[in-house]
């Protein structure tokens, strides 16, 4: 029989069998084998280097209970074998074994070392919530981390509960955290808030969650916008609400009306906005969707409010022009009529209007600004002209009119045509160049057309 504990064999083939063999091993000879004082670091450094071999050993079954003897020896040892969890860590926690890995780390590592094992854990927190296993170890870790980590899991739940709460795991995942006592204390200042939502805490943890009660719950909410508004942009609150969307369809049409109640105020709030999204998807997912077009026309009637919003309203409106929807589109657009040239000003504002006038599903943009510039006095024209961000709005205007709307084009071309002198050698000169070049084709067709 071959000789395991031959140190002429390759490194990384007898590590593998001192660590998985428990026929040729026994635990006994393991311990001795592994405790000499150089053979222990020797080994662990194997193991950092080697992945391939470190993912081998921790799936079996043998292996990782070796392992386990292994780490928490002492504080360099646990440096050098956190470096290979860290290094294959989605493929580590989401195997069956991956939970009996964590606990060990979180309890035999120093202060420093759990703190940085939570560090992994939450910036891998949506590969890992959608794994079953991977799922019940974020829920270890979150419930032993300290403050700091439990707020920064909070909030990056809050953030993603959206994406989180379209499936089962995600909802178990925001349940948990719910459940811990740090995130009920968040909204202890407010004795109304905190009350109600100790209600909902009541409805959302019994066994049998009964639609009536939650139903009764939303109403409460329906009934007072200011309390409806104040609870859905906490972290707290729009977690709730995240996963009580889709339960019933009357509980969806309370929230929904709630939400048109304050829709301005719910559509640039960080945490609203996400809760907004979630109701029409809610809808979306029973084949209503009047809501989403209800949605998409508000978003249109508050176009301008939005996009001045520069944190959450004008990101909003760019989501809603992304999507390509004509009726939408064209609900922006009438939405920011005779402000096109203010908002050409502003760095977010120009953006919007760029956007829009790009979107050909729909020319009614393109239309409305082409109206706005020939009706505009010089001066605001000039200055359109040299502003960083209306002059690439003049320009792109320029060059889709000559596509699409000749006819309004050359009402263009005569706008602009006495103001070129003052533009030129300026930011402007590339709105001259496009005149001049326009003005060289007419005179070359004319000459054309004469010697014809």
């Amino acid at each position: 029989m071959e000789n395991i504990y031959d140190k002429t064999q390759p490194h990384t083939r007898r590590l593998h069998r001192l660590m998985t063999s428990s026929e040729e091993v026994d635990m006994h000879d393991f311990l001795r084998v592994f405790f000499r004082s150089d053979e222990v670091p020797k080994f662990a450094n194997i193991l950092a280097l080697d992945l391939d071999l470190f993912v081998k050993i921790i799936r079996d079954e043998v292996g990782l209970s070796r392992f386990m003897k292994i780490f928490g020896i002492s504080d360099d040892i646990n440096t050098i074998l956190l470096s290979p969890i860290m290094m294959r860590f989605d493929e580590i926690m989401t195997h069956e074994r991956g939970y009996d890995l964590a606990s060990q780390v979180l309890n035999v590592c120093n202060v420093h070392h759990k703190k940085l094992f939570c560090h992994i854990t939450y910036r891998h927190l949506l590969v890992l919530s959608s794994d079953e296993n991977g799922c019940i170890v974020l829920k270890k870790v979150i419930t032993i981390a300290d403050d700091f980590w439990k707020d920064e899991f909070l909030d990056l739940i809050a953030q993603h509960a959206h994406s989180l709460s379209m499936h089962d795991l995600g909802i178990s995942l925001i349940q948990h955290v719910l459940e811990l006592d740090f995130t009920k204390k968040t909204t202890q200042d407010d004795a109304r808030l905190h009350e109600l939502m100790a209600e909902f805490d009541d409805a959302l943890s019994a066994s049998d969650i009964a639609d009536d009660q939650l139903h009764k719950l939303a109403s409460k909410l329906m009934l007072d916008s200011d309390l409806f508004f104040e609870f859905v942009t906490t972290r707290r609150g729009s977690l709730m609400i995240q996963i009580i969307l889709g339960k019933s369809e009357e509980i969806d049409k309370v929230l929904l009306a709630a939400v048109k109640q304050r829709f301005i105020d719910v559509t640039t709030d960080f945490y609203g906005y996400r809760i907004m999204i979630r109701t029409i998807n809610a809808f979306k997912k029973r084949g209503d969707l009047k809501v989403y077009d209800q949605i998409l026309r508000l978003i249109g009637v508050h176009a301008l409010y939005l996009t001045k919003d520069l944190d959450v309203g004008n990101s909003t409106v760019q989501r809603a022009i992304n999507l390509h929807h004509q009726d939408c589109t064209t609900f922006i657009a009438c939405g920011l009529q005779c402000h096109y040239i203010e908002l050409s000003f502003l760095k977010h504002g120009s953006k919007i209007v760029e956007m829009l006038i790009d979107d050909r599903i729909s020319m009614v943009p393109l239309v409305l600004i082409m109206i706005e510039i020939v009706k505009c006095d010089e001066d605001t024209l000039v200055r359109l002209a040299n502003n960083e961000y209306g002059n690439n709005i003049l320009k792109k205007t320029l060059e889709l009119a000559k596509e699409h709307r000749a006819d309004f084009f050359g009402d263009l071309v005569d706008k602009l045509n006495p103001l070129l002198d003052s533009l030129r050698g300026s930011l402007g000169e590339n709105i001259v160049a496009i005149i001049d070049s326009e003005t060289e084709t007419v005179k070359d067709r004319i000459v054309s057309q004469g010697n014809n």
